[in-house]
This record gives structure tokens, C-alpha cells and sequence, in this order.
């Protein structure tokens, strides 16, 4: 197994042992809270402004790119993200739970001007989330393309990847 997958699977049974037992509506509106919070990591003062209600102080989070393990990184990382885009939207698609939490699944859209010209990209991606006791997120793990959905869009880079995907 690769160093990402140990990570995950150590931060998911440690989120697992410390879950909270929530009930329906207090689930509920923690998954309205994280669904809120990713429709607007576009805007740094909402991130300074939610982050505190909606990430467990020792939560951990991992978008594929970065692995981030208290809530100050993650704080840092999602301004520093908004700080690179012109334009961002999120929407929550479908929401399903299980006994190890929930899996957010959800269409992406940005612009950034050192990708794609600045142009538009679309992504699609899954959210594994566990909340602690208080419906605070605990682990946060993405799932998704960051080849097609960031990479082949760096300047360089994404021809690279253009072509190793052609190959296969």
C-alpha cells in the first residue's frame, strides 16, 4: 500500500474510534453545515468566519493533493485555494450513509488564471466525512481525478498528462 492509503486508513479508524453518535437532526445539520462550508471555500472571509464551526479542532483532511491533519491547516489551505481562483461553485449531488460515515458526492466548477488559460474546469469527486460528537468534521477524505480535474490543465504539465492518459 501507498503512503496515502496507510494515512487514510489510520486517520479513518482513529476519526472511527472518536465518531460521534448523532441523531437525525443534529446529522442533518451537520451535513448541511460541511455542504455550506465547500459550496463557499471560494470566499476567504467565509472560511475565516466558518471554519471554527465546522472542522473538529484535530480534523483531518486530505483532497488528494495534501494531506492536512488540525483545523489551522486546513484553514491555511482553503484560503490559500480561494486566494487562486477567479471564480468557484460546488454542488452537493447526493448524500449517502453508512456505518463509517458519509460520502458526499458533488460537481466542482472553477477558474484559476494560471490553469486552463483561466477557463472554467469542471470536476467531479467524492467526500468521505466523519463527524465527532458535536457534528464537527473529524476526517474529511477526497476522492477524485486530480489528473483531469487540475493537472492537465497546468501549463506543461497537462500535456504530459494528455499523452501518458492516451497510452494507456
Amino acid at each position: 500500500m501507498n503512503k496515502q492509503v496507510n494515512t487514510y486508513n489510520t486517520a479513518k479508524s482513529s476519526a472511527l474510534a472518536s465518531a460521534g453518535n448523532l441523531n437525525e437532526d443534529d446529522a442533518q445539520k451537520a451535513l448541511n453545515q460541511i455542504s455550506n462550508f465547500l459550496k463557499n471555500i471560494g470566499s476567504q472571509e467565509f472560511i475565516e468566519k466558518e471554519i471554527n464551526n465546522v472542522y473538529a479542532e484535530n480534523a483531518f483532511l486530505n483532497d488528494t493533493l495534501k494531506t492536512l491533519i488540525n483545523r489551522q491547516q486546513i484553514k491555511q489551505h482553503f484560503v490559500k485555494t480561494s486566494k487562486t481562483m477567479t471564480s468557484y461553485s460546488l454542488e452537493v449531488d447526493d448524500i449517502a450513509k453508512t456505518d463509517q460515515g458519509y460520502y458526499l458526492r458533488w460537481t466542482m466548477k472553477f477558474a484559476a488564471p494560471k490553469l486552463a488559460s483561466g477557463e472554467e474546469i469542471i470536476s467531479i469527486g467524492m467526500s468521505h466525512i466523519i463527524f465527532d460528537n458535536h457534528g464537527k468534521v473529524l476526517l474529511h477524505q477526497d476522492f477524485w481525478d486530480s489528473s483531469s480535474g487540475l493537472f492537465e490543465h497546468v501549463p506543461f504539465v497537462g500535456g504530459g498528462i494528455r499523452m501518458v492518459k492516451k497510452r494507456l
